[in-house]
């Protein structure tokens, strides 16, 4: 076939062939995307640890820490001067070169040295603790963005089945097998449902806006998401034992832990301190045709400034240091032993929880059943659509904060998020016993 043969003489085929070929094309890549893989919960955190904004600012702000904590412990510059006098006079110059090195005979310096050290490491655990709470955030943001999708499916389910039942009693009605306020009543709980379905569809839409956001993607480019499922839910270790990972692998306590060490370092630069650095001068001296040398020492004198002010503050700086590092390890062992009880209330619940959805199901299907048949009343029905409602609703919940309480579990324990395998005991075992 030549390739310049005009759209309109091609077979019908080859033009509906060529249209889905164009259309595919000209599609933007996030919606092909879209078709093609759905997002599931292990794909967004995927997303959240590689390249989402609320990684990207964990890792300016971990840039930026190292920065600030680096300013203070960098060591002085040494200064060179030339200088020419008797310039524009009978006399002959006087020519200077001197080289001026600051001394550090207190250790001020080394102190503050060993505080950017501390502080470095600060900011590193802050930046880790940082980028775990953004997985979770999240992981939350599609967790109640998955529950919405299904809510809103649900609540179709329901006005389909209640638009069915309708039509059925207004069949019924003509043919004067029911009575009016009967047909009168499927048409408002119909009606009803799709009142509904619009809030449903308002629910899902700011859910995926807001999920949307936390991905860095506009809200046309967000993927279907894959259905909500209830997550694996092994066995978790004892609460003591639970604690004593927690306080070896959680970053917040070495955040607090260095941070403790660099404001005892800054305090102890501060105390010594009194008196600043000094400067070795050494040079030569060009004077009346002459050259000699020259060396000298300049040290400040603390008559008004003692460096009171500076020692004061870095003072209460370490004593809020002591307080935030015994809070933290406080708020990690009441947080881990909540997240503890809350995982292990959830898995005792799974068994009956994880069949919501297919018992309200069924039970729906056996109701209609049952009323095209004759053999249940219309508020029977209805109560019936109700609890299957109900019930397909409660699993969506249950399965949204039994994934919660895994995540917030295993947050809580130090572990990294993973939506696609349990929570690795091995691994804790060895926290346990190494420490590391």
């Amino acid at each position: 076939m030549n390739v310049y043969t005009p759209f309109r003489a091609l077979p019908t085929s080859a033009r509906a062939g060529m249209a889905i070929w164009v259309a595919l094309a000209t599609m933007p890549l996030a919606r092909v995307c879209a078709q093609a893989a759905p997002l599931d919960l292990a794909g967004a955190l995927r997303v959240a640890r590689t390249g989402g904004p609320l990684r990207r600012l964990a890792d300016a702000r971990e840039v930026a820490g190292i920065g600030r904590v680096g300013e203070t412990g960098q060591l002085p510059n040494p200064s060179i001067e030339w200088r020419r006098e008797n310039l524009g006079s009978s006399l002959q110059p006087d020519i200077f070169a001197t080289a001026y090195i600051p001394l550090d005979l207190t250790g001020r310096r080394l102190a503050l040295r060993q505080a950017t050290g501390a502080g470095r490491q600060r900011v590193q655990a802050d930046a880790v603790a940082e980028r775990r709470e953004a997985e979770l955030e999240v992981a939350r943001a599609w967790l109640h963005a998955a529950a919405a999708d299904g809510a809103l499916a649900v609540a179709t389910r329901q006005v389909e089945a209640l638009t069915e039942i309708a039509s059925v009693d207004a069949t019924r009605l003509r043919e004067g097998l029911v009575s009016e306020a009967v047909g009168l009543r499927t048409q408002l709980e119909a009606d009803r449902a799709r009142v509904s379905l619009v809030t449903a569809t308002g629910d899902a839409a700011r859910a995926r806006a807001l999920l949307a956001r936390v991905l860095g993607l506009s809200t046309s480019a967000l993927p279907t998401l894959a259905p909500l499922a209830a997550p694996a839910m092994p066995t978790a270790p004892d609460s003591s034992t639970v604690k004593a990972v927690a306080l070896r692998a959680r970053p917040e306590v070495r955040a607090r832990e260095s941070a403790l060490r660099e404001a005892q370092r800054r305090y102890t630069a501060e105390r010594r301190g009194l008196i600043g650095d000094m400067q070795l001068q050494g040079g030569s001296k060009q004077t009346s045709g002459f050259m000699t040398g020259q060396i000298g020492l300049a040290m400040p004198v603390p008559l008004f400034n003692r460096n009171d002010a500076a020692r004061q503050r870095a003072r209460g700086d370490y004593a809020e240091a002591q307080t935030l590092r015994d809070d933290i390890l406080n708020q990690i062992e009441g947080g881990v032993g909540a997240a503890w009880r809350a995982y292990v209330a959830s898995r005792g619940a799974a068994e009956a929880a994880s069949t919501f959805d297919a018992r309200g199901r069924e039970i729906a299907r056996i109701a209609r059943v049952a009323y095209r048949e004759g053999h249940l009343t219309l508020t029977e029905l209805l109560d019936a659509e109700r609890a299957a409602t109900d019930a397909m609703n409660t699993h969506l919940r249950w399965a949204a904060d039994a994934w919660l309480s895994r995540l917030e579990f295993e947050r809580a324990l130090g572990a990294r998020l993973d939506a696609s395998s349990p929570l690795d005991l091995p691994l804790l075992a060895t926290l346990l016993t190494t420490g590391s």
